[in-house]
């Protein structure tokens, strides 16, 4: 969490980092968890850019922090906390490059159960417990010049595709309801909201209450 303060202020500036420590210090959010049946009828969807997927590598986060210079403010924290997260021991991480230019453009986790251990040792109040055949999609990021495109729904009907062949039944994601362009996309792929997740910020930890089984929309 140093690590990640550091760098926020590094790359962010003093305006930036103040700002989310605020935000950090203390503040609540309601997030919608979001799941799709993996043998449900799948959904094609067409990005405007061509791009291509594969895993990402030590050198893709160095770029990552590079290319966070060039985003809005609001979008800096974003990908130094992605940063930090790949850091904390998540390997399972996708990059999307752009065809033409080869620059990132989206960015995404799949987490499963194998990554118990990981989620045990720092991360148990922020991600969801997962059952064998269940994986999460966690950190999704589409940079700020490539939005627009449907990159996002492409590469995860692709990530669904790559999930199914290996076996897994249920992909589950968790979107802030306030993120009304990330929760129309999941609606279009056939993701179905099953709980309201309550989140609390308090002196940097993150606490989300999974599980809770509530939806009252």
């Amino acid at each position: 969490m140093v690590r990640y303060a550091g760098l926020l202020l590094k790359i962010g500036g003093p305006r930036m980092f103040l700002s989310q420590l605020r935000r950090q210090l203390y503040s609540k959010d309601i997030l919608f968890g979001l799941d799709k049946d993996l043998d449900a009828q799948r959904v094609k969807v067409a990005s405007k850019s061509s791009y291509f997927l594969r895993p990402a590598s030590n050198g893709d986060m160095e770029e990552l922090l590079a290319r966070a210079k060039e985003e809005s403010k609001q979008s800096v924290h974003e990908l130094v906390e992605r940063r930090w997260f790949y850091e904390c021991g998540f390997k399972g991480c996708y990059v999307a490059r752009n065809s033409d230019t080869g620059e990132i453009c989206f960015i995404a986790w799949l987490i499963s159960a194998n990554d118990s251990e990981l989620v045990s040792q720092g991360f148990k109040d922020r991600l969801p417990g997962l059952k064998e055949g269940e994986l999460l999609l966690e950190n999704c990021y589409t940079f700020e010049k490539y939005r627009g495109n449907n990159i996002m729904p492409s590469v995860v009907v692709e990530l669904q595709e790559m999930a199914r062949d290996r076996g897994f039944k249920r992909m589950v994601t968790c979107v802030r309801q306030d993120n009304r362009a990330s929760l129309r996309a999941f609606e279009k792929l056939a993701f179905r909201k099953f709980e309201e997740i309550p989140e609390l910020k308090i002196l940097f930890f993150t606490k989300r209450k999974h599980g809770n089984g509530k939806y009252t929309g």
